[in-house]
């Protein structure tokens, strides 16, 4: 397996599945772990668990769509660490609907979680990685932000697409000063299938999947793994697909 030794790793979205998913990848590359998450309970058990398997994990409780909380997060680690190496903004949600059934709220909820919530870690963490002068960004999107899918809403799909563009355009304006920022756009996953229109079956999008499965939580995880690590040196600014070949609707 890579090797990411004793790098210092924030995190985010740490009880979704693929959220909890990268963290125990990346422990069991040797990564040290702060865990962040809004859901202070189901995010101390899920550490505890990870501690468990002897990976060096630690669980912070912080709203990721508010500015204060995520800076007093980063201050925390810092505290401890003195450093943050590498970032990865997994938190989010899927939602479904039709653009006339989206509420205000619902589209606000969804661009925060995803796009405001990414944003606003980068902004925080950038300073000390570009005081370090090294650092690697690994943000999530989706296949969603790329291509029409019957999964999603236009608001989940709006969000990522901003997600991706928010990757490319950072990328531009910090990999100068030594800082990697790459993205990775799963297909869809098994949890994700549930959640599929009345007018689509399983089957009919499995179809549509040449490697003819949905995208397991470890497809993701080692994607991340790998951008993560010193073997995406000459990587920045990209969006890696773990979509098992689809392209097409």
């Amino acid at each position: 397996m890579i090797k990411i030794e004793g790098k210092k790793v924030i995190v985010t979205g740490g009880v979704t599945e693929p959220g909890r998913t990268i963290c125990e990848v990346l422990g069991q590359a040797g990564a040290l772990l702060a865990m962040v998450d809004n859901d202070e309970l189901k995010g101390k058990e899920i550490c505890h668990g990870l501690s468990a398997k002897g990976i060096n994990c630690r669980f912070l409780k912080a709203d990721i769509t508010k500015a204060k909380e995520v800076q007093a997060m980063v201050n925390t680690v810092l505290e401890d660490w003195e450093q943050v190496d590498i970032l990865v903004n997994s938190a989010g949600e899927v939602s479904e609907g039709f653009i006339t059934e989206i509420t205000d709220q619902e589209w606000d909820d969804m661009i925060n979680i995803h796009l405001k919530g990414t944003f606003l870690t980068c902004r925080t963490v950038l300073p000390h990685m570009i005081k370090q002068a090294r650092g690697k960004i690994v943000n999530i999107a989706s296949v969603e932000a790329k291509q029409g899918f019957p999964l999603a809403g236009v608001h989940y799909s709006a969000a990522k697409g901003g997600i991706m563009a928010l990757t490319r355009q950072l990328a531009l304006q910090v990999s100068p000063l030594g800082i990697h920022v790459n993205c990775v756009a799963p297909g869809p996953t098994e949890d994700e299938a549930r959640l599929l229109s009345k007018t689509e079956s399983q089957e009919e999008l499995l179809a549509k999947i040449p490697l003819g499965r949905f995208a397991r939580p470890e497809d993701i995880a080692y994607a991340v793994l790998f951008l993560a690590s010193p073997m995406a040196e000459f990587l920045t600014g990209e969006t890696i697909d773990i979509n098992g070949g689809k392209y097409f609707t």
